[in-house]
């Protein structure tokens, strides 16, 4: 990529930064500068990506001591010390500070950017016009009645969830959330029966793509499209100018990639101890389901 090129992605990855940064915020999270980083946690979640060390935003480089100083203030509050941060702000040789210090790679997830204004000349297709089966509806979520339908698919094993990002779902602020326009939450339906659901999340003109789950049986490359394309047709008519989304497989990453979204590097985090099984890491759930149906 030329200069420009490189300018405009940067500015892009700082959207996403900016992103999460308040969607944790959001969430609860407690923020405490130390030197140039920022050490974010939650009060009553261990949850990896809710408590970690981030470069402070701006920042084109930090050293070993500021990181340690991030490092000695998550010891503090006893939290595992996490550094996270987005690939492609920082230079290479970062990640060797960070080894440094005794850290290694605990987790890796690619990132997919759809840019309907286009980006160095590209200009993604528009979002399909998705002929639905009979039967079958797509609508978004404005009562507490389909939040609790949206929780009970999300909970139920018998739905797969097809992605998940860095961005944990909180279980009782929905109905806030989606009156401050925080948060988008589409459901599908056969009838009166949920068979999918999707979620995203805004900040200013960024979305963030946060999970999909589709009832096993109709997990089908036509119904995944369909229930995407609803979620980034709703994020458009919010006036969104920036979707993102998580590549966590290959076929994430194949999907987005046919609906217009771009690979844009990746977010990383270092722990000090990699192989640690984070309690509640499994699911990015905060909180317990607000019902199950009978």
């Amino acid at each position: 990529m030329d200069s420009e090129a490189v300018k405009a992605s940067r500015q892009i990855l700082r959207r996403i930064q900016d992103h999460l940064y308040h969607a944790h915020l959001n969430l609860g999270g407690i923020e405490k500068s130390a030197g140039l980083v920022d050490v974010l946690h939650h009060p009553t979640s261990t949850l990896a990506s809710l408590n970690y060390i981030t470069p402070r935003r701006s920042t084109a480089w930090i050293s070993a001591d500021n990181i340690q100083q991030g490092i000695d203030q998550m010891r503090k509050i006893e939290r595992t010390p996490r550094v996270q941060y987005i690939e492609g702000l920082f230079p290479p040789i970062f990640s060797k500070t960070l080894i440094g210090l005794g850290l290694g790679v605990e987790w890796e997830l690619p990132l997919m950017v759809y840019i309907p204004g286009g980006f160095n000349g590209v200009i993604p297709p528009p979002v399909d016009e998705v002929s639905l089966p009979d039967g079958l509806r797509i609508e978004s979520v404005n009562d507490q009645r389909g939040i609790e339908l949206w929780w009970y698919v999300w909970r139920n094993a018998f739905y797969d969830v097809m992605t998940l990002g860095v961005e944990p779902l909180f279980v009782g602020r929905d109905m806030a959330a989606l009156k401050m326009g925080y948060q988008i939450d589409i459901l599908a339906y056969r009838g009166s029966f949920p068979l999918g659901v999707a979620r995203v999340s805004i900040h200013e003109k960024t979305a963030h793509i946060l999970g999909l789950a589709l009832m096993k049986e109709e997990r089908t490359p036509e119904m995944t499209r369909a229930l995407q394309s609803a979620v980034m047709k709703a994020a458009l008519e919010r006036n969104c100018t920036l979707i993102y989304a998580p590549g966590e497989t290959e076929a994430d990453r194949r999907l987005c990639r046919e609906m217009g979204f771009l690979d844009f590097g990746s977010i990383i985090r270092y722990s000090t101890d990699p192989l640690e099984a984070d309690e509640e890491k499994d699911d990015h759930i905060l909180g317990q389901p607000i019902l199950a149906l009978r």
